[in-house]
């Protein structure tokens, strides 16, 4: 171990008010070297909690999130995977930001985040923070990889991998060529704000067999646009957060003429650990779902029944009951 991190492990230890730790030094995904002690029980969340708590559900650590989830993120799911959520306190919010005291009270061995300013604020304070990166498609593997070395469950972040991959090959073998010209038009909106929030969402609908309508070749994260421009587009599949963003899809008057709404194709995406349609833990189901939305003649309910239930005891130990699986595939009711 170099000076520099000996010394970061006794300022560790001090600040975590334990007694000398062993200690080691990873290097995150911004490229900053973390000292971290050998043994990680106590987590924080910061920044996108639900995506970052799937995660951690995957390497079977949902007992060692020490954080709550904040209201505006609460997702319901979160608790049934991990109920002690529920009994936690929240250190975050849209309205006040970082409750930095409560954050540092909790003695956290390990911070995880994606956030720049929140990685520089806490990290500032001598915290173990290591931040994570997921912008493009395999990025996930990278970031599960480090987490494998982080906590020490280099196995699990293996399997993973593999499992992804295995999923997308059955996908696109089951799919086949699918002509230009039967990939349908597909909208991924927030529909209250005329947002597609995600680029990883146009990744996922070309590998579920559909022409995402805004994929122009953008960089930025997210793109806003007009009714007008939604009309113009005409997607002949439109996807929404929630249920009560079909509805005001269904209603609105203006797009009674476009296609989707016509023959009745908006659909809500599912939503477990976090809404599929977004970054998640559980992007190989979001596309197996997608790929039996756009293209239900190849895939059918039960296949993607049967692989959710797959995924979910074999990466969140869990035995889900149709009843469970009925209310992830109907998604979110909104907030």
């Amino acid at each position: 171990m170099s000076s520099i991190a000996r010394l970061a492990c006794i300022a560790l230890a001090l600040l975590l008010a334990a007694a000398p730790v062993e200690c080691r030094t990873i290097v995150d995904m911004d490229g900053r070297s973390v000292t971290l002690p050998d043994k990680i029980s106590r987590i924080v969340t910061i920044g996108p909690v639900p995506v970052l708590n799937g995660f951690l559900f995957a390497f079977g650590r949902q007992q060692s999130i020490v954080n709550g989830l904040p209201r505006e993120l609460a997702r319901n799911r979160q608790f049934v995977f991990a109920p002690e959520l529920a009994s936690r306190p929240v250190v975050q919010s849209s309205a006040s930001g970082l409750a930095v005291e409560d954050i540092v009270a909790l003695r956290p061995d390990l911070v995880l985040t994606m956030d720049r300013a929140a990685t520089d604020k806490l990290a500032g304070l001598g915290l173990p923070v290591v931040m994570l990166k997921w912008r493009e498609p395999h990025d996930i593997e990278t970031l599960m990889a480090l987490l494998g070395d982080v906590l020490e469950e280099r196995q699990v972040a293996a399997d993973y991998a593999r499992y992804f991959e295995a999923v997308l090959t059955r996908i696109e073998t089951t799919l086949g060529a699918v002509d230009e010209t039967k990939r349908p038009r597909v909208l991924y909106v927030n529909y209250r704000r005329l947002t597609q929030p995600h680029r990883i969402a146009e990744w996922w609908i070309a590998r579920a067999g559909g022409r995402s309508v805004t994929d122009d070749g953008r960089e930025q994260e997210s793109v806003t646009f007009s009714l007008e421009q939604l009309i113009a587009w005409n997607p002949e599949v439109i996807i929404v957060a929630d249920r009560g963003e079909v509805e005001m899809a269904m209603a609105e008057p203006r797009l009674r003429g476009v296609a989707a709404v016509r023959d009745k194709r908006v659909h809500v995406a599912p939503a477990g650990a976090h809404l599929w349609a977004n970054r998640t833990i559980e992007q190989p189901l979001t596309i197996l779902w997608a790929a039996s939305t756009l293209h239900p003649e190849k895939f059918s309910r039960g296949q993607l029944e049967s692989e959710m239930r797959s995924f979910y005891e074999r990466f969140f130990h869990m035995s889900l009951v149709r009843e469970q699986l009925d209310e992830i595939l109907a998604g979110s009711s909104g907030r």
